[in-house]
């Protein structure tokens, strides 16, 4: 009998001990699954490092991170209620939101667009005017054409002129191959990729005055999430913003995170990769994950007037900051 009441001692203290350090006993942990965009690359670093340091458990949350064989298969996932959270884009939840599918950005994972344009340096493409003639490795999505165009309307050149190239998913690789002469690129993964590689690129940065900035990626949420399990996403947040905020001031430490959940990456280009994103995730907002009205308003207007969208959307609901902590 003493045997048993200590060990029912022991079992009492260590609940009242996690509870103090605001974790939950394991069996009182909520399931919940966060759909990526891609393949785990330092965009989702923040994640990791959350799920790594055990805040997730801290705010009673048992997360589980999919990679998706689609990478547009984690805006339906949240749409249906399949998954509670997803990574997504602005483009893709505003197309979505004028066909009626009901998810919310609730965080925006860079402040500004790190994607761009990008060349071999040999082949002396100096600027989007130098575009018109050349092959474009095409994902097959409708806003490429109006992002490309935008660019180069800029500098009196017209993107009919451009031959698309529907290579997939595989732009970077084409590139490289040569067997295209531009690609659009995250610079901070496929850029940084080529560095190490001792690849030279000339970068055409997608210039604001030409085309709005926008959020890419984004964290996304149902409708039926946020009004069913508000706490859910506000818990969901608070452990996410901690683990991107670590990542913000310590990009070492995030990279080996991330590696230590996705050890199939390359090592090398995830620390380097790191080191470039690390300054980029906040920026120059106020704090991470927010999102500014003029953003939206400003991009969704772009969108129209390029017939992204057929029906306009009030963009005041396809993004919130409620729940930021």
């Amino acid at each position: 009998m003493k045997i048993v009441r200590i060990a029912v001692l022991l079992s009492a203290l260590l609940l009242a001990a996690s509870l103090a350090l605001g974790c939950a006993p394991n069996d009182e942990l909520e399931p919940t699954v966060l759909s990526l965009d891609w393949v785990p690359n330092t965009n989702h670093s923040g994640f990791y490092v959350a799920l790594d340091q055990g805040w997730y458990e801290e705010e009673g949350i048992d997360l589980e991170i999919q990679v998706p064989a689609d990478p547009s298969a984690a805006i339906r996932q949240v749409a249906v209620g399949h998954t509670p959270f997803g990574v997504s884009f602005q483009e893709e939840v505003t197309i979505a939101r004028s066909q009626d599918i009901p998810v919310v950005s609730i965080a925006a994972i860079i402040q500004n667009n790190t994607s761009v344009f990008a060349s071999l340096a040999a082949a002396d493409i100096e600027n989007p005017a130098d575009f018109e003639g050349q092959t474009y490795a095409s994902y097959g999505l409708p806003i490429e054409q109006p992002i490309l165009g935008g660019l180069m309307a800029c500098y009196d050149a017209d993107v009919d002129q451009v031959e698309f190239v529907d290579v997939g998913f595989d732009a970077f690789p084409a590139l490289l191959a040569g067997r295209v002469d531009l690609a659009w690129i995250f610079e901070g993964w496929d850029g940084v990729q080529a560095e190490l590689l001792g690849v030279d690129l000339a970068i055409h940065p997608l210039e604001p005055e030409c085309v709005p900035n926008y959020y890419t990626p984004v964290v996304i949420a149902g409708e039926t999430t946020i009004q069913e399990q508000p706490e859910l996403v506000e818990r969901f947040l608070r452990a996410t913003v901690r683990g991107y905020e670590y990542a913000i001031a310590n990009p070492e430490e995030a990279a080996e995170a991330l590696l230590r959940h996705s050890p199939e990456s390359d090592p090398d280009l995830v620390r380097a990769s790191q080191q470039w994103l690390s300054p980029r995730y906040q920026e120059d907002a106020p704090q991470w994950g927010l999102q500014d009205p003029a953003v939206w308003e400003e991009f969704t207007a772009w969108m129209i007037e390029h017939n992204l969208i057929d029906t306009p959307i009030n963009p005041e609901q396809a993004y919130t900051n409620e729940f930021l902590p």
